[in-house]
């Protein structure tokens, strides 16, 4: 049964159809209640503030959700209002959040980490296919349920838009936000992409890769910071990196990240290949023997293709008596009787039929090598010298001399004929080998390498070695391929592809922010944001870019720059006590100059009010900041005011 806090005051005791009985949890967005309806349990979600004129718009987006599929994620099942408030049902998932097991039992590793990394990747490749961007991925809102990782509140974009402009709260949790949700730009799916590799991050360090303090200094990392890996690892490493990339464009989309977590190759064995490999020939297949009728004596076959035994039936046997009785009663040979009731000749035990089997093998030998000097002598000289002339003139008498081999062996070759007369019985290897089927190769230059490799196989081709060159293009876009587009191939043939490999980041650390720009325009990239950092180091000096030195991109990819400013930052203050603001500015070498200010409110006597230099202002080492202190009011009444005289009783009487 699951388990749930206690209703509190104020909160619903129903929403819609459903009948409330606690609270699973509460976060930024919204309370979750543990709903029912029908017998079965669901969670409801009530978010904090309304959707005003975005009902419509939530709805329909509601509508989506309930598409999504079902399998990683909490499937959506209704929605509705609560005086004006947005709430959503979806499936219940009994077990905790990924951010309560891993500050539970800590960080994941090996098979744990990429199950939990292939499941949530599905999931978001759902949820995009569906219409949907989720923009609140983060490791509260993966669960992790009997039957492995659900992902849940996907479907809310909508109604956390508005209710967060009317609640004045903020969507998307800041150390999981994309850069392009910090700076109000276009969000698409790249923006969860990001998320997820955070989200990864968490999940294998214990840790967000840009830290999870203060608000401010996490924004600023994420839009200037490299992420802090930790102890990923292999190639899950790298591509949790290109998916925390500040360019959203440089990002995989969630269904090319699934495809890499699944380890798609894009050579496949030719052995899985519907076309098999250029070297296998189709031949005709061998003519297959006909299959034999069972006779009384297992020996005794009489059938075409088979070998001749006493025993056999009258017609058979008939044609193979020998002319000569002297011969038929020969000793050490079998003596035949008539056939029996059931038509099959019996055999005279009684002679020398056993001791007269090795002569009938010997006979039948003598044979064998008798029409394989035939072969030799006559059929093959005729055949060479005379195949020209009986494609003109027709075909040639058969020979008269020697008599032509009898069907039995004509149709199985023995074993004591040598392999020239077996070889020579072999049909033209013409009539037995299929002419080689040709296609086009497809039209692969500008498609994505994972797209061309599939048009090639479409094509009954096999993709062969990938190689990359410099190119403005973007990475992995096909340039050429070998045969060229447009060539008939026969059908397997390997076609090789060319791919570009982008453009390599120049290295301008250490240069100032006029030389590195025009290392940056040289190599055929583009200047992007340009931030100043407090540095020791000279005024205008660059401290660092993103991509960083070496990063291959895509031609005018815009490269940010950190530019150094002269000074130390100057550390916040405010909130913090007197004794603890002044040791803080004098840590970082600056001097702390104080002014009082009365304050009603008496939790803020003594602390820090207002400081003259901002936080993170870059200024000189010894620079005197002003700060404002809160001061207690005069708690007695004022001696130059008449007192009021008590109306009361007075204590003690």
């Amino acid at each position: 049964m699951p388990t749930a806090q206690p209703l509190r005051t104020g909160d619903p005791q129903r929403l819609g159809e459903y009948a409330l009985s606690g609270r699973l949890g509460e976060g930024g967005q919204g309370a979750v209640f543990l709903g029912s309806r029908g017998g079965e349990t669901y969670a409801v979600k009530l978010l904090h503030g309304p959707v005003g004129d975005e009902r419509a718009a939530f709805l329909r987006e509601v509508e989506l959700a309930k598409h999504v599929a079902r399998f990683c994620t909490a499937q959506v099942i209704d929605a509705g209002f609560d005086e004006g408030r947005p709430y959503i049902v979806s499936e219940y998932v009994d077990g905790p959040s990924l951010a309560r097991e891993v500050a539970l039992t800590g960080p994941r590793r090996g098979g744990a980490l990429e199950r939990l990394a292939v499941s949530t990747a599905t999931a978001i490749t759902a949820i995009h296919r569906a219409g949907i961007v989720h923009r609140d991925f983060k490791p509260q809102n993966v669960l992790l349920g009997p039957d492995g990782p659900r992902v849940i509140d996907f479907g809310l974009a909508r109604a956390l838009d508005a209710a967060a402009t009317v609640s004045g709260r903020g969507v998307g949790t800041p150390a999981y936000m994309a850069p392009e949700q910090i700076t109000a730009s276009a969000v698409t799916g790249k923006a969860d992409v990001f998320s997820w590799g955070a989200t990864m991050c968490f999940a294998a360090n214990a840790t967000a890769p840009f830290g999870q303090d203060s608000v401010a200094p996490v924004l600023h990392r994420i839009l200037t910071a490299p992420p802090e890996l930790g102890l990923l690892e292999g190639r899950l490493r790298r591509l949790v990196e290109s998916c925390l990339d500040k360019d959203a464009r440089n990002r995989p989309t969630s269904r090319e990240l699934l495809f890499e977590l699944l380890g798609e190759s894009d050579e496949l064995p030719a052995e899985v290949l519907g076309t098999p490999p250029p070297h296998i020939l189709w031949i005709t297949p061998p003519l297959v023997p006909e299959p034999r009728t069972p006779i009384a004596d297992p020996e005794a076959t009489g059938l075409p293709g088979g070998y001749m035994l006493p025993g056999r039936t009258g017609d058979d046997q008939a044609s193979d008596q020998p002319s000569d009785p002297a011969t038929a009663s020969e000793p050490g040979l079998a003596s035949v009787s008539g056939a029996g009731d059931d038509g099959v000749r019996t055999v005279d035990t009684e002679g020398h039929g056993r001791r007269g089997w090795p002569r009938a093998a010997v006979a039948v030998c003598a044979a064998l090598l008798a029409t394989a000097a035939v072969l030799f002598a006559v059929v093959i000289p005729n055949l060479s010298k005379n195949e020209p002339a009986a494609q003109v003139a027709g075909p040639a008498p058969p020979a008269q001399s020697e008599p032509a081999p009898s069907k039995p062996f004509a149709e199985k070759s023995s074993p004591a004929e040598p392999k020239e007369t077996q070889e020579a019985r072999k049909p033209p290897l013409e009539s037995s080998v299929a002419a080689p089927v040709t296609v086009p190769v497809p039209e692969l230059a500008g498609l994505d390498r994972a797209k061309a490799i599939k048009a090639i196989q479409r094509a009954g081709l096999v993709a062969g070695a990938v190689t990359q060159a410099d190119s403005p293009q973007k990475i992995g876009q096909v340039l050429s391929s070998k045969p060229a587009s447009g060539a008939a191939v026969p059908k397997g043939s390997t076609v090789t592809l060319q791919v570009s490999a982008g453009l390599a980041v120049p290295s301008v650390v250490g240069l100032q922010r006029k030389a590195a720009e025009s290392a940056l325009t040289g190599a055929g990239l583009a200047v992007g944001t340009v931030t100043h950092a407090c540095s020791d180091q000279p005024n205008g000096q660059v401290l660092g870019t993103q991509p960083q030195a070496g990063k291959r991109v895509a031609g005018g990819t815009p490269v940010a720059l950190t530019v150094a400013r002269k000074g130390a930052a100057v550390p916040p203050v405010v909130g913090k006590s007197r004794e603890e603001g002044q040791g803080a500015l004098a840590a970082a070498g600056f001097r702390a100059r104080f002014q009082g200010q009365v304050v009603e409110d008496e939790s803020r006597v003594g602390m820090i009010l207002s400081q003259s230099v901002l936080p993170g202002t870059c200024a000189a080492p010894g620079t005197a900041v002003l700060i404002v202190v809160g001061l207690q009011g005069q708690s007695g009444p004022d001696p130059t005011e008449p007192s009021e005289t008590p109306t009361g009783p007075v204590s003690g009487e």
